[in-house]
C-alpha cells in the first residue's frame, strides 16, 4: 500500500520539472552571458582600435605633376634643288691617259780590251826535238796545246786541245813548250789569268 496520496505526488513531480527547467534556463543564460562578454572583450581590445585608426590614416597617393615639355622650333633651311647628272656629264670630258716615255736604253759599257797570254819569244824558247822513234816510223802532224798562264806569267795547267794523232809527238811538244816563258793575258791593261793556245807542226824534212 502507498501512503502517499495522488495529489501530493503530482504536485512534487511538477515542482521537480519546474526546478529542472529553471536550472536549464539558468545554465543557458550563463553560457550566453559568458560568450557575450568574451565577444565584447575581444571587440574592445586596443589592437583593433589601433588597426582601425591606422587604416583611417592611410596617406593619399601623390599625383605626379605633369612634366612641361619645351618645344624647340628649328628654322627651316632652304633646300637647293639637286643637280642633274646630265649637266655634269655634259660639262666633264674624259682625261686622256698620260703617255709615259719609253725607258731609255742603258748606256752601253765599252767592251773590255782583252789580250790572251802568249809565249815570250825574247826568253829564248827552244824548238821541240823530233822524237827518234817517231822519225823512224815517219810520224808527223800538228798539235795544239793550251797553257793556263797566271798573272805572274807562270804555267798553272795545260791540256791537249787538238792532237797530232801520235801521242809521242804530242808529249814531246808539250814538254818542250813548258820550258818557255810566257806573258800573262791582260784586260784593260791589267794582268789576268788566261789560256794561251800554241800550235806546233811536226814535219819530216
Amino acid at each position: 500500500m502507498s501512503f502517499i496520496s495522488p495529489q501530493k505526488s503530482s504536485t512534487g513531480t511538477a515542482t521537480l520539472i519546474a526546478v529542472a527547467i529553471l536550472v536549464h534556463i539558468l545554465f543557458i543564460w550563463l553560457l550566453i552571458s559568458g560568450l557575450a562578454q568574451k565577444a565584447t572583450a575581444y571587440m574592445m581590445q586596443p589592437m583593433n582600435a589601433s588597426m582601425i585608426e591606422e587604416i583611417k590614416h592611410i596617406p593619399k597617393p601623390e599625383i605626379p605633376k605633369p612634366k612641361i615639355v619645351q618645344k624647340v622650333y628649328v628654322a627651316k633651311s632652304e633646300v637647293t634643288p639637286p643637280i642633274s647628272t646630265s649637266s655634269i656629264q655634259a660639262t666633264t670630258a674624259p682625261i686622256p691617259p698620260m703617255e709615259t716615255p719609253p725607258p731609255s736604253p742603258p748606256a752601253a759599257l765599252p767592251a773590255p780590251v782583252v789580250n790572251s797570254a802568249k809565249i815570250d819569244m825574247s826568253g829564248g824558247c827552244q824548238r821541240p826535238q823530233y822524237p827518234e822513234s817517231s822519225r823512224v816510223e815517219g810520224e808527223q802532224g800538228s798539235v795544239t796545246i793550251g797553257f793556263l798562264i797566271g798573272v805572274d806569267g807562270r804555267i798553272k795547267d795545260n791540256k791537249i786541245i787538238n792532237s797530232s794523232g801520235h801521242r809521242r809527238l804530242d808529249l814531246a811538244a808539250r814538254d818542250a813548250l813548258e820550258l818557255c816563258k810566257f806573258q800573262p793575258g791582260t784586260e784593260n791593261g791589267q794582268p789576268v789569268e788566261s789560256w794561251a793556245k800554241i800550235k806546233y807542226v811536226w814535219r819530216l824534212n
